[in-house]
């Protein structure tokens, strides 16, 4: 066989492929091709063409190809082999939104995603809901081209307040398109949440791991940092968790009072040790003046787990509010049906604590608990009431959402495509306006990174009717 050539190599989805050329033979009846990955098994096929594709091939795979003339049983001499490279388009992953305004009555979105090499545009598409995205009758597609700087955005408007939007990207370039990448799902922010109000709270919760987390993650050994880490980042509060020990230290720090602690309310808890601190909240005194006596807490006895709340002025408006700190039980100790008991046992009993009267409230701890479950009880409870997980209706991204808080000692996090992962979060009240929403990084960055806790800090800014 003569003139064998590799041409028209194509990237199509999740595959590859391209075409074999080659002239015809005398007396040739059907050709024979050959092909396989260098070391692999070959496959074959029979063509009565003097050109065949060869389709469904892995991208980015180096395959050699060589083909022969047959006459019934005569069989001519296979070709010298030709091996070439397909092409190769990467997937888009993750997409995500770093921002959201609302616009009359709807709600403009910004996507961003970091670009692939050998893409020249995207699609974007997008629909209401979560189902299938590709399959969807309400499916709308953005077409934008590559930028060279290593992301792409795009501004997105006329989306419905109030609504889960699901996206997905995929890419395109001078050898073919790519597939859809995993796709990504946002909530779009209530109308109501457009306005605020002059009551400001920069609002941090951070599971500490003081107690279980030992050896080389002894509370002994990041103390120090920890500490130093609040400072640098002020918070005007610090909802704290798995924080028993740490709370001691937090006497050290002269801009911040242990404003409650979960022992807080002792008496109405039985079997609660009057001093029990493992959930804490940390006021800035400088931002707030604590109302004496209006610290308490609530406990899921028989576990450690349970949370604070108190009432605090704000020095610059004298408005109150309610702060609050709470932990539920962890997915390996407890089912989601568990975590939505507790936490409406510990709404309950901030609803029926006569200093909470009239005020609202922020709700701030590691709830255990995220859209990714099967049910997310304490985002759907306090949905009831109005309140919105700050992460769901945040104007700014400054920090990559897509990176869990949960991040298991590793830097950077574990990745949840679809919603990230943030089992530390901040409930916000109705009305409220949440200005930024952000996952603040380890004390310090470069080939000495290490993590602070087993969790990192979630931080948001919340305007207040």
């Amino acid at each position: 066989m003569k003139g064998v050539k590799l041409k028209k190599p194509t990237v199509t989805g999740a595959t590859a492929s391209f075409k074999v050329k080659w002239k015809r033979a005398a007396r040739a009846t059907t050709y024979k091709v050959k092909w396989k990955v260098p070391g692999g098994k070959p496959k074959k096929t029979k063509t009565r063409k003097t050109s065949h594709v060869i389709g469904g091939l892995a991208q980015g795979a180096n395959y050699c190809v060589k083909v022969r003339a047959l006459n019934g049983k005569r069989k001519g001499k296979w070709s010298k082999q030709i091996c070439r490279t397909t092409p190769r388009l990467d997937p888009v992953q993750p997409v995500w939104v770093d921002q959201q305004q609302v616009q009359g009555a709807s709600v403009a979105v910004n996507f961003r995603w970091n670009e692939v090499a050998g893409a020249t545009s995207y699609e974007l598409a997008y629909v209401p809901g979560e189902k299938d995205i590709q399959k969807h009758k309400k499916k709308k597609v953005v077409t934008v081209g590559a930028t060279g700087t290593g992301t792409v955005s795009v501004p997105v408007g006329g989306l419905d307040p109030s609504q889960t939007y699901c996206f997905q990207v995929r890419p395109s370039g001078p050898k073919g398109t790519g597939a859809w990448g995993v796709a990504g799902c946002k909530y779009t922010t209530p109308t109501t949440r457009a306005a605020g109000g002059p009551l400001q709270v920069n609002m941090m919760t951070w599971n500490m791991c003081t107690a279980v987390c030992t050896g080389v993650h002894d509370w002994s050994l990041r103390k120090a940092d920890a500490i130093a880490r609040i400072g640098q980042i002020a918070p005007d509060a610090v909802a704290t968790q798995e924080s028993g020990q740490a709370i001691d230290d937090f006497d050290a720090m002269p801009d911040y009072d242990m404003a409650c602690k979960v022992g807080d309310g002792a008496p109405n808890q039985p079997g609660l040790p009057a001093g029990a601190k493992n959930q804490g909240l940390l006021i800035n005194n400088a931002k707030f003046t604590v109302i004496a006596g209006t610290a308490n807490g609530y406990r899921f006895l028989p576990d450690t787990h349970g949370g604070c709340w108190v009432r605090v002025k704000d020095n610059a408006t004298d408005r109150e509010l309610i702060l609050a700190s709470v932990h539920l039980i962890q997915p390996a100790a407890g089912s989601d049906q568990l975590r939505l008991n507790q936490m409406a046992a510990f709404w309950s009993a901030i609803q029926a604590d006569p200093s909470t009267t009239g005020l609202p409230i922020v709700l701030a701890g590691d709830y255990n608990s995220e859209r990714n479950r099967a049910l997310d009880g304490p985002r759907q409870h306090l949905n009831f009431f109005g309140f919105d997980d700050a992460f769901d209706v945040a104007e700014q991204y400054a920090s990559l959402p897509y990176v869990n808080s949960f991040n298991n000692w590793t830097y950077p996090g574990p990745i949840s495509l679809r919603w990230g992962a943030h089992v530390d979060r901040v409930f916000v009240p109705p009305g409220a306006r949440v200005t930024s929403w952000r996952m603040e990084q380890p004390f310090a960055n470069g080939p000495g990174t290490r993590q602070l806790s087993d969790h990192s800090p979630v931080r948001v800014t919340v305007e207040i009717p």
